[in-house]
């Protein structure tokens, strides 16, 4: 069966395209679309854990905060973040977190992106090799446990599998007819989504425009060069549409249009470490599971191109095959790479299950041929035994049983290899659900084993329920959590406190040894989480005042929670800090004629006042890139380029008493970090005290030492660049500088 379509000049020619087995009509069609769209109830019937973010996580709870108060985060919180760069993930979540309540939209975002994702390979190798092996494919890939887990959680590689899925099914629908500049332009868009959502894909990213070179070729004897110059017209643009839409809602959030520089930075700064979590490759005797289906793909891609390349098969119905062939050995290939050059790309799942959709494809364009020659019943009755096969795969008791048998794992790759042997014959087909059926099972067991049923639900909802709590009384203020790693309640307060960027939110980890060394800015609410009902309210006010005494600050209650969970319960102490009245003395630098400063109360104010901010000088560096330009603002600062570098001084100072003093500046944050303190020039070690970590103040961010100084005592204050080891300048709008003493 062939079609007329256009060609690339937009005349009509006879299409090579491969004809499919079984024609299929318009009403068919949407029957299977219908059929795919049921398939997550195969593994929903008896549990929904599989759409809720498990228990020790960080990173996907962090999206999850960003979901929920994305204006707030992205121009006040948390700037300038790697997470809050990821507006292609981001800004879906949000716009779904805004019209639903947090368990419906976890549940709408989550299918939404499970559905992108199976819809999407279907379509691809509906339009490839037909609906009856597409179907059968997306059945499988529906019920693979390693696609739950990506696409249960907030976390960025579920929407990294859909994105690629929907790129390669509108650049196959484009390939189809070279007339659709509308596919390739939507493509073009999706890949860009692809890599914003996470950059490790831009080197598996050109795979995807190549293999529509490689179809167009096979399928119109299109010239490459003239569908190179289709997708820098088409697909170029689409890149560029979303990239200037993107850039453009992110200078509304945050004022920058260059929304993707911060992931960027932390690229360049984390690609060459080793993840301290890697897994390895080998677990449990057996290859680590999450590349069990990689590895029975990557079995049939090199039989694949090796076959073609022998038998010299480059005709239309082998090229998309050969080419998610190929698409899947060369992401394996760089991905090993990758893992001996010590980034563990195989080595933890959640990089891994970039092969998810390579390994499908390839899969699917390769495995059951004999399935097109079945009558409809025969085929329907397949199907039917397959669903209800994996679904039994789904429940505990079986999953356990085969997870319990002795060498499950080489069973069911050996099923698979006799399936790939005969695939063209029934037993293939049988083999190949067997196969499946193991591996399914056996991921299961391990994935979800022993959780009740709505585990996973249960947990988010409670902490949700926290969660607006604290938002209820913070008021726009910062937040910090103060748990002990070693409480029964530690999974909820590592989630909760992650919703708000755990490392910028966290006080400490330990019950039983107070932060004191931690800055904490007055109006900030201290969470307190244990399910050691000893460390309520009295002990977390008792503990702080014994680090805030010399400080001046005092934590004082506004509510104790109580949060039930199905075994235990916890308490949720919520503190506000405060200084304690007539604690702080307000100073002002009072400049003498030899441009000395002296500090000074600041008599009749109860705030402190600033300091004037022309009096900072440039420390000229070897690299002479430090600037201080003075705006309406105040003064924009740039640092040099080599971390730990003087990048600016203050005039010397002397302290009037001896005493306690904290020096703090006003900022608005720009690129990179610096860092703030008291230099003194007659010391081995010029720094008297010094700070690295800026926070929150209610309306614009605060960095801010504690010193003790001596009477008579003379310093300078100084500002650095501390983005090591990446050597870039910091830069940041500096507001005002501010001083108080302690009063004894």
């Amino acid at each position: 069966m062939t079609e007329q379509t256009p060609n690339v000049r937009g005349e009509a020619s006879k299409s090579t395209l491969p004809a499919p087995a079984v024609p299929e009509s318009r009403v068919t069609a949407i029957r299977y679309l219908a059929a795919v769209l049921l398939l997550p109830l195969i593994a929903l019937w008896r549990q929904d854990n599989t759409l809720f973010t498990g228990y020790g996580y960080i990173d996907p709870w962090v999206y999850f905060g960003f979901f929920r108060n994305l204006v707030e985060f992205k121009g006040k919180l948390f700037p300038g973040t790697s997470y809050g760069s990821r507006l292609a993930w981001i800004l879906p979540g949000a716009a779904v977190h805004t019209l639903f309540s947090p368990v419906t939209a976890n549940c709408v975002l989550h299918l939404g992106v499970y559905t992108v994702a199976t819809v999407s390979l279907f379509l691809t190798l509906k339009w490839v090799v037909g609906a009856r092996r597409a179907f059968l494919a997306a059945l499988l890939f529906s019920v693979n446990p390693w696609l739950w887990f990506a696409t249960g959680w907030d976390y960025v590689d579920g929407a990294t599998v859909a994105y690629c899925l929907l790129t390669m099914a509108l650049l196959t629908w484009a390939a189809r007819a070279p007339t659709r500049r509308w596919a390739l332009l939507a493509a073009g868009m999706a890949l860009a989504a692809l890599v914003y959502v996470d950059l490790y894909w831009v080197a598996l990213a050109p795979l995807l425009p190549l293999y529509y070179g490689g179809l167009t070729r096979a399928w119109h004897r299109t010239p490459l060069l003239r569908s190179f110059l289709a997708l820098c017209r088409w697909f170029g643009a689409g890149c560029v549409t979303l990239t200037v839409a993107l850039g453009a809602v992110n200078y509304f959030l945050d004022g920058h249009f260059f929304f993707y520089a911060p992931s960027v930075l932390e690229f360049l700064q984390l690609a060459s470490l080793r993840v301290p979590w890697s897994q390895g490759l080998w677990v449990d005797q057996a290859p680590a599971p999450w590349l069990w289906f990689a590895m029975v793909a990557a079995a049939t891609s090199l039989v694949v191109v090796l076959a073609s390349a022998w038998r010299k098969r480059t005709g239309p119905g082998y090229a998309a095959p050969v080419l998610f062939s190929a698409q899947l050995l060369c992401a394996l290939a760089w991905m090993m790479y990758c893992q001996v050059r010590g980034n563990p790309m195989l080595g933890v799942p959640y990089r891994a299950s970039a092969l998810l959709p390579f390994s499908f494809l390839a899969m699917g364009a390769w495995f059951w041929p004999g399935v097109d020659a079945l009558r409809p019943r025969t085929y329907l009755w397949i199907c039917c035994a397959a669903a209800t096969a994996l679904g039994i795969a789904w429940l505990d008791d079986a999953a356990s049983l085969v997870a319990e048998t002795p060498c499950a794992v080489w069973v069911g790759a050996a099923a698979l290899a006799a399936s790939l042997a005969l695939r063209r014959r029934p037993a293939g087909m049988a083999f190949s659900l067997a196969g499946f059926f193991v591996f399914t099972a056996i991921l299961v067991n391990s994935s979800y084993g022993n959780l009740d049923a709505h585990a996973y639900r249960d947990q988010y909802q409670s902490l949700t329920a926290s969660r607006a709590r604290i938002e209820s009384i913070r008021q726009g203020h910062a937040v910090r959590f103060w748990y002990d790693d070693k409480d029964r309640a530690m999974p909820d307060a590592v989630a909760l406190s992650s919703t708000y960027l755990w490392s910028r939110s966290l006080l400490g980890r330990s019950l039983t040894v107070p932060p004191c060394d931690v800055e904490v800015p007055p109006s900030t609410i201290i969470t307190v989480i244990s399910a050691n009902r000893a460390h309520g309210t009295d002990f977390a006010v008792s503990a702080l005042a014994g680090c805030w005494s010399e400080e001046g600050l005092r934590a004082v209650p506004v509510e104790t929670d109580t949060v039930d969970r199905e075994s235990y319960s916890y308490t949720m102490p919520i503190l506000r800090v405060e200084v304690v009245p007539g604690m702080w003395l307000p100073l002002t630098a009072v400049f003498e004629p030899n441009k000395r400063a002296v500090l000074r109360e600041a008599s009749g104010s109860h705030q402190p006042s600033a300091f004037p901010l022309q009096n900072w000088t440039v420390e000229r560096g070897e690299d002479l890139s430090a600037v201080l330009r003075r705006v309406p603002d105040g003064v924009l600062v740039r640092t040099h380029a080599r971390p730990g570098s003087l990048a600016a001084l203050y005039p010397a100072m002397t302290a009037p008493v001896g005493g306690r003093y904290r020096f703090a500046v006003r900022y608005w944050p720009g690129a990179g970090k610096f860092g703030f303190g008291a230099y003194a020039h007659d010391r081995a070690d010029p720094w008297l005290a010094y700070a690295t970590k800026g926070d929150w103040a209610g309306s614009d961010y605060e960095i801010a030492f504690w010193v003790e100084l001596a009477e008579g005592q003379e310093f300078q204050l100084g500002l650095t660049n501390n983005n090591a080891p990446v050597q870039l300048p910091a830069s940041f709008l500096m507001k005002s500088v501010t001083a108080v003493r302690v009063a004894r």
